[in-house]
């Protein structure tokens, strides 16, 4: 107990000391300063479900998330100008844009690829006057070009950094048997810029490598041309926004199409398509791209001057491969170069999960050994048991046969001489009844409490032992019990018996008795019953007993899990009887108990 005490008391002082910490920690949180709003609008060039976009923004939000100066609070906007590229559109957007944010103006504009920087500088100027702008991934002929204008003062930004011409010799290392560049590619305007800086790339390669060019067709004629490519080719994939024929189409879904026709491997400069089919290299991270933009925008907004910093042309490139498309192709990892990261490798089962395996086993070996333990001590468990059942029947015989023996006394003894007194206090009323009123008054009164006194010790005697069990039988005995359980509770009782032997061994008649009294006290207690009825019959199988109220009922599965006294008293002598009990319960429709001793009776009925 001293241990316990010691323990309730560090938990108790431990969980004080916890709340005075939180509220300590919420009170400084709440007196620190609050950083200055920052608002910054990113303006993306293509629909919002473009990949790359969510990759730039995820690093674009990183970096603003982490910004010990403002708080920043971002604004996501999209063109869509691979689908829209009309001077109606763009006038219209900027319109829409002006409207939008005329009351709050951004502190700075992120712009994501040239068609969105291009956007803002030539169709924005009163939406945005002289407002800072961050581009993100334009290539380096865009950078000069705005290093001639008056713009530039306000704009800095992030190349697109990376030798796309990488592709050739890295793919090459891998298969050695390439001989032909098949570059494919779409019509939109963002699909021409990224075609050309693409082309200038490749042309260091020719003639020594062929260039088949299957760009701006129709996507059925591009599907024609992947799907008959030498198997000394590989595929370049750029973008494909808009074919030929004014389609539109996901980048993504364009590249499913083209990997479901063709048969040689596809390489592409762009991460976005990584684990979409390509076998991966030199990559440009939009990820990446988008930190360096928010880096740039931060010193921006701590006050340095757009036109002082230069274009960054920070590596954005990671080297990844995708597993998977490795092993289609059958190029092994080990010609990859120092430091690739290879993604999505397929493991066989024993690879991916033997650490699952092994524990799996070790716990079936364990969980074995177990079960032979257990087995083995069945014998033993189930022994132990019947001897604590054997001991428990015996306790509660040898509780009955003292409560017996103290009844007795209690009725036999106590209350005769009770009752002796009272007749003495009643010839002493009567001899005395010439003298003073107040003596009379007195004897009257130790008559009274006398005839009481006897009455309660009879009570006592009949709870602690019905001795008109013995006297009178089953039957009559539960008939008692019944009249004077209604004229104590005002509670209607129905009682009926049929078929009952004459006589029935002591145990099976005691208990029935005492399970009909817990039963009775129980809707005393908490049933709330108006009405309830008692049914004893005898059968071929034995005896059936039911005891049925209108009360409000009870959750019997609850009852069943955390049985009270009453109902385990009910189930225990049922079992030393060997026989059934069933309670069933509904809320408001009151409670039954159904109980069926199996025996032969002694009457043969």
């Amino acid at each position: 107990m001293k241990e316990n005490g010691n323990l309730f008391a560090r938990i108790t002082i431990s969980l004080v000391l916890l709340v005075l910490l939180l509220s300590t920690g919420q009170d400084a949180s709440a007196s620190l300063p609050q950083k200055p709003q920052k608002r910054i609008l990113l303006l993306y060039g293509v629909d919002r479900m473009h990949p790359a976009h969510e990759m730039t923004e995820q690093g674009i939000r990183s970096v603003a998330a982490s910004d010990p100066t403002y708080d920043i609070e971002l604004y996501s906007e999209y063109m869509d100008s691979s689908r829209f590229q009309g001077l109606e559109y763009k006038e219209t957007l900027a319109r829409f844009l002006n409207d939008k944010y005329s009351a709050e103006k951004p502190d700075l504009v992120i712009t994501v690829y040239p068609s969105a920087l291009s956007f803002v500088l030539n169709y924005c100027e009163h939406t945005f006057p002289g407002i800072p702008v961050v581009a993100c991934t334009i290539f380096e002929s865009t950078a000069r070009e705005l290093e001639q204008t008056a713009e530039r003062a306000r704009t800095t930004g992030v190349i697109f950094k990376g030798d796309i011409g990488d592709i050739v010799p890295m793919a090459r290392a891998l298969r050695p048997g390439m001989r032909r560049i098949a570059l494919v590619g779409g019509a939109s305007d963002l699909d021409k810029i990224t075609l050309k800086v693409i082309r200038n790339a490749m042309k260091q390669y020719e003639p020594e490598m062929e260039v088949l060019d299957i760009t701006g067709l129709a996507m059925s004629r591009i599907i024609e041309r992947v799907g008959s490519l030498p198997s000394d080719s590989i595929i370049l994939y750029s973008s494909i926004f808009t074919d030929g024929q004014g389609r539109h189409f996901m980048s993504r879904q364009a590249l499913g199409m083209i990997l479901r026709a063709t048969n040689v491997p596809v390489f592409s400069p762009f991460d976005s398509y990584l684990g979409y089919g390509i076998v991966g290299g030199n990559l440009l991270s939009f990820e990446a791209q988008g930190r360096k933009a928010a880096e740039l925008a931060m010193r921006i907004l701590a006050g340095e001057s757009p036109g002082d910093i230069p274009f960054s042309d920070y590596d954005t490139t990671v080297t990844m491969f995708d597993g998977r498309e490795l092993k289609r192709w059958g190029i092994s990892e080990a010609s990859l170069p120092d430091g690739s990261i290879v993604k999505y490798r397929e493991f066989s089962v024993w690879d991916e999960h033997r650490g699952q395996i092994i524990g799996a086993a070790a716990f079936f070996f364990l969980e074995t050994l177990l079960i032979v333990a257990l087995v083995m001590n069945l014998q033993k468990t189930r022994q132990t048991r019947k001897d604590l059942r054997t001991l428990t029947h015996r306790l509660i015989w040898v509780q009955e046969e003292e409560r017996r023996r103290l009844a007795r006394e209690l009725h036999d003894d106590l209350t005769q001489r009770l009752a002796v007194l009272a007749i003495q206090a009643g010839r002493m009323e009567q001899t005395a009844r010439d003298g003073s009123q107040p003596v009379l008054e007195e004897f009257h009164d130790l008559r009274d409490q006398a005839i009481q006194i006897s009455a309660d010790i009879h009570n006592i005697s009949r709870r602690i032992h019905p001795s008109i069990l013995d006297d009178l039988g089953l039957e009559k005995a539960i008939m008692s019990e019944c009249t004077r359980f209604s004229s104590r509770e005002g509670i209607i009782v129905d009682f009926t018996a049929e078929g009952l032997p004459d006589t029935l061994p002591k145990d099976v008649a005691l208990s029935l008795y005492r399970i009909i009294q817990e039963g009775l006290t129980n809707i005393a207690k908490y049933a709330c019953a108006g009405h309830a009825t008692i049914s004893l019959k005898g059968t071929i199988h034995g005896i059936d007993l039911s005891l049925q109220d209108d009360g409000i009922g009870f959750d019997a599965a609850e009852v069943r899990k955390k049985p009270g006294l009453g109902l385990s008293s009910m189930r225990e002598r049922v079992r030393i009887i060997r026989g059934k009990i069933r309670i069933t319960s509904e809320a408001e429709k009151g409670t039954t108990i159904l109980v069926n001793v199996p025996m032969k009776l002694e009457n043969g009925t």
